[in-house]
């Protein structure tokens, strides 16, 4: 009975739905008609268009606004009508504040030109054996590694090895920050017409300016120093580099000739047959005769210390030998200095590690000198008493008694009489002069260099022209302040104590590249390709077969295409020196009321670290414009941009919106200075005293053979394989110059 109930109720229901679709007026469905159907036009349709058909424009309203849909005819306020956007190259970009997209850094994957990489690759490491290249390129890790300083290759594999090893990241890094420097500057302002370039590796600093201002960029002189005393190797590689980028070509016979732009879609039989020569140049394998290149930057032995530079580029050369610091870091920055021309920039840049950052540190101790300013705050120029040509006189209190200065100052008096009389008797010699041979015009008078000398009136006092310095410098970046370096230890050897290493940390920061052919083959095997351990003598330890049979011929299992490497650097501008700017300086800084104008750039404060993001906050470690290393919280209720622009934050950005809490982190005290200094000298002999256990070592045997001298042995066994028959050979084969059994190493 129940049952019978259910249905009739689902038939009613049924027949209502029926009568109520036939009382209610229906169009006739459209014909379907396949061939007619336009699918991109049916897609290209907005919402409105798609349901106009089905619904009112009260419900179509409704509909957008629930759905949070834009009508067509809305645009994004971080666009403009064409679909570009309103600033910035991203739509990340496009959301951000003015403020902080200007103090944002290039985090985009850097990538080396491909015609550099092919040259690198074919023309360079090809001519190595692969096994030797890759050993020798384990040793240079293995160096840097140990001492974090690059060191002066000298042999072609070696010089090989270095480019194989650290070109691409040096390139990177030269590259971000002459970016930053640009960017600074102005695009448009940023044209150095003096460039000189110092380093170990192939003129890096160079190869990465040339990318960045263009193919067009035609300097006055650019001149690139290799350090060493044997760098003819590493003279060739970097001719051979800097031949593949075109704002290096270079005729011989024109001085400057700029390189045209190819218009039109269409070329000619001749540029088709060039372009195609020029690829299978660029595809050819094996040595190139690098005296038939030309190139516009001068390869130099030494430092021309009669020139000076807008821009001088120093990478990875200021320290030679870690004993040797800070004396290296001094000699070495003041003669660099003294090459500096008014209103130039020198860029530093370091590995990013403990001596890097140190010698980064001290370089900036030495130029600014924020233990001579220690209350004064901001950015003023700060004076280089030992690039100047005046030096600043103290003033002295006049004795009792007489002396023997008083004696000599009476004598200057006196000739100073004698002078002005001579004076006087020139001028008539200068009438007679006149008289026989006419006035002397201005130009006559002009000095070759007067635009570069400063001029002084005949009565200008002594102290004027003795007491003015016209060396000022001051920090564009990374420093937020000219004042004493927050993290700086003094010196590299407090980040050897093994217990204390976690508590120190140093100014770096970190670029993504993308890895070309030439390193992903070159990391293939067992020596480049296992994790270090640094416990292991040769640095790669015991691994079983299997995992050796897994990486042999192949790469780091789950690795990527793309490798980040971390450095210091520091980016410095010498002030003009004309009368006016240098009182504009000492005006500011005679008045200065040391309060810092946050609003700004230079006075931004620097993200030393990965901002952590937090549930409704970011907290970000900074070093601020006041000279600390602080602690910044920036909660959502700052305001919806402000948490926005702070959780898109990154490492090495410019922070300019401000924080709601500040925690100012200790600076290490004098008296835990004292504890590091003994704690060092306690490490040092422990480490000393095992190494002497691993070296020398008892001996225990009953044979007198076991305590034979190494070197015997050694002679030994080269006496018993030059005997071998192989050996001899073999060496029929080879065809030497010389014999090898009567050759006796000489």
């Amino acid at each position: 009975m129940l049952r019978g109930r259910i249905i009739l109720r689902t038939n009613l229901r049924s027949v209502g739905a029926f009568l109520r679709y036939l009382s209610t007026a229906h169009q006739a469905p459209k014909h379907n008609n396949f061939e007619e159907y336009d699918f991109l036009m049916e897609e290209t349709r907005s919402p409105k268009d798609i349901v106009k058909d089905y619904l009112s424009q009260q419900e179509l309203d409704e509909y957008v606004k629930k759905e949070g849909m834009r009508l067509p005819q809305e645009h994004s306020k971080f666009r403009n009508e064409d679909g570009t956007f309103i600033k910035g190259n991203t739509s990340a970009e496009a959301r951000l504040d003015d403020r902080t997209l200007l103090g944002k850094l290039d985090h985009s994957i850097a990538r080396l030109p491909d015609s550099i990489a092919k040259v690198i690759e074919n023309n360079i490491l090809k001519l190595s054996i692969p096994a030797r290249l890759r050993h020798t390129v384990m040793e240079v890790y293995q160096a840097m590694s140990k001492d974090q300083i690059q060191k002066t290759p000298i042999a072609p594999l070696h010089c090989n090895a270095h480019i194989a090893a650290f070109f691409l990241q040096d390139y990177s890094h030269a590259s971000q920050v002459l970016s930053e420097l640009q960017r600074r500057v102005g695009k448009d302002k940023f044209n150095p017409q003096r460039v000189l370039d110092i380093g170990y590796g192939p003129a890096t600093g160079m190869v990465a300016l040339n990318e960045i201002m263009g193919d067009n960029w035609v300097p006055k002189e650019k001149d690139s120093y290799i350090v060493g005393r044997k760098n003819d190797e590493m003279k060739k590689r970097a001719k051979l580099i800097l031949s593949r980028q075109l704002n290096e070509n270079y005729s011989g016979k024109e001085e400057v000739a700029e390189v045209e732009e190819v218009k039109g879609e269409e070329l000619s039989k001749e540029e088709e047959e060039e372009t195609a020569s020029a690829t299978e140049e660029n595809d050819y394998i094996g040595p190139v005769d690098v005296r038939r290149l030309n190139i516009r930057t001068k390869l130099r032995n030494t430092l021309p210390m009669t020139k000076t530079y807008d821009l001088i580029i120093i990478h990875s050369s200021l320290l030679s030998k870690e004993f040797n610091f800070p004396k290296d870091v001094d000699d070495n920055l003041h003669m660099v200095l003294k090459l500096l021309a008014p209103g130039g920039h020198i860029v530093l840049i370091e590995r990013g590690n403990a001596v890097g950052f140190e010698t980064i540190a001290r370089a900036r101790q030495v130029m600014i000198r924020p233990e001579a300013h220690r209350h004064e705050m901001g950015k003023i120029p700060r004076p280089y008493i030992k690039g100047s040509k005046g030096k600043p006189q103290r003033s002295q209190r006049e004795p009792k008694y007489t002396d023997d200065q008083h004696i000599m100052f009476e004598e200057e008096l006196d000739l100073q009489e004698a002078m002005e009389k001579a004076r006087a008797e020139g001028e008539e010699f200068e009438k007679e002069l006149n008289e026989k041979y006419g006035d002397v015009t201005e130009e006559e008078l002009k000095f070759e260099d007067e635009e570069e000398m400063e001029l002084f009136e005949a009565d200008t006092p002594v102290e004027d022209l003795v007491n003015k310095v016209d060396y000022h410098l001051s920090v564009i970046a990374p420093c937020a302040h000219h004042r004493r370096c927050p993290l700086q230890m003094g010196d590299p050897k407090y980040y050897k104590i093994s217990n204390h290493k976690h508590r120190m940390n140093f100014c770096s920061f970190s670029k993504v590249t993308k890895r070309p052919d030439y390193t992903m083959q070159l990391k293939k095997g067992t020596k480049l390709a296992v994790p270090w351990d640094r416990s292991a003598d040769d640095g790669i330890g015991k691994i079983t077969r299997g995992q050796r049979k897994q990486l042999s011929g192949s790469g780091r299992p789950g690795g990527n295409d793309t490798e980040s490497g971390s450095y210091s650097y520091l980016i410095v501008q010498r002030s003009l020196n004309d009368a006016e700017t240098i009182k504009k300086i000492e005006e500011l800084r005679s008045f200065s009321d040391n309060v810092v104008d946050h609003s700004q750039q230079t006075n931004w404060p620097r993200i030393l670290s990965t901002p952590q993001k937090l549930k409704k906050n970011v907290r970000m470690t900074v070093c601020s414009a006041e000279g600390n290393i602080e602690t910044w919280q920036v909660p959502k209720s700052m305001g919806k941009q402000v948490y926005h622009d702070a959780r898109k934050s990154a490492w090495g950005d410019l922070w300019p919106l401000g924080a709601k809490t500040k925690t100012v982190k200790n600076r290490l005290s004098n008296e835990a200075k004292e504890e590091l200094d003994f704690l060092y000298k306690t490490t040092k002999k422990t480490f000393l005293k095992e190494q002497q256990r691993k070296v020398w070592k008892k001996k225990v045997g009953t044979s007198a053979h076991q305590f034979d001298d190494g070197f015997l042995a050694t002679e030994i066994m080269a006496s018993q394989l030059e005997a071998s028959k192989k050996y001899r050979s073999q060496g029929r084969k080879a065809k030497f110059d010389v014999d090898p059994s009567q050759f006796d190493g000489n």
